[in-house]
């Protein structure tokens, strides 16, 4: 069996939803009917071998290829499997994941992991705004699961992320952390403005201080030697990712806030 693979045909005017093409979706399905399903695009529907070249029968390993910023809703739902991205992606990608892998070769749109549950994302690449958030309405982001960012993020990273584990090796946005409620999310660039706004729990570990500084809403509370720490650096050597090649340390200086809350989340800071 070979890679299932969808090759865009051309750059879409309009947008896909291509939430019907996951594992879970497609298994035991012949080639046929795959091609037959209806994707909604735009205000319209349209077949999946109108959009796309179709090859490969491994419904367990999809990829697509040639994509672009307007394919929305790649994995969603997806509990088993692997789907691979070459290009861009658009928004909610890994909208409710609960299980199995996605890794994304280029940017990826707003909603990144958006209230994503379990499973490893990798985008080798940008985020766009909200990755691992709640949608609009919703007071819950990502509940499990790991996040890995080789590039930058965009605002409000992490918001009202519940558990989970996001990693960003370049630098995250403003307002990052902002509304977390536990989880946690490490950045090896720089941070923006408004760091952890309203945060009431959960761990943000930063290699380096913020440029601006530590925000007025966090309590200074000294340097402290973390035992968890190695042990965290330790769970990043299983990943692909340039935190395995980090060199662990447990020495930092401890930020507690959001004061204007519960103040029982906490930056680190490498020192």
């Amino acid at each position: 069996m070979s890679t299932l693979t969808f090759g865009l045909k051309t750059p879409p005017a309009q947008r896909i939803d291509c939430s019907p093409l996951t594992p879970d979706l497609l298994v035991d399905k012949s080639i046929a009917e795959i091609a037959a399903i209806e994707l909604v695009t735009g205000n319209s529907t349209a077949r999946v071998d109108r959009l796309f070249d179709i090859s490969g029968d491994n419904t367990a390993d999809i990829k697509f290829a040639n994509s672009t910023d307007k394919l929305d809703f790649v994995g969603r739902n997806m509990t088993t499997g692997k789907i691979s991205v070459a290009g861009n992606v658009g928004a909610y990608l890994g909208l409710f994941l609960e299980g199995g892998q996605i890794e994304v070769t280029g940017n990826t749109g707003i909603y990144t992991a958006s209230e994503m549950k379990s499973g490893l994302i990798k985008i080798n690449g940008n985020a766009g705004e909200f990755v691992g958030g709640a949608r609009p309405g919703y007071k819950n982001g990502m509940t499990g699961g790991t996040v890995i960012i080789t590039g930058d993020t965009g605002a409000r990273t992490g918001d009202h992320m519940r558990r989970g584990m996001i990693l960003i090796e370049g630098n995250a946005g403003d307002y990052c952390a902002a509304r977390m409620i536990s989880g946690t999310i490490a950045v090896l660039g720089n941070v923006g403005a408004h760091l952890g706004l309203g945060m009431k729990r959960g761990t943000v570990l930063l290699n380096q201080a913020p440029k601006q500084g530590i925000p007025a809403n966090f309590n200074d509370c000294g340097p402290h030697t973390l035992a968890f720490l190695p042990l965290l650096f330790n769970s990043f050597t299983k990943l692909d990712s340039q935190f395995a090649k980090t060199e662990s340390f447990s020495r930092v200086q401890r930020y507690a806030g959001d004061l204007g809350g519960i103040g029982m989340g906490e930056i680190l800071v490498k020192i």
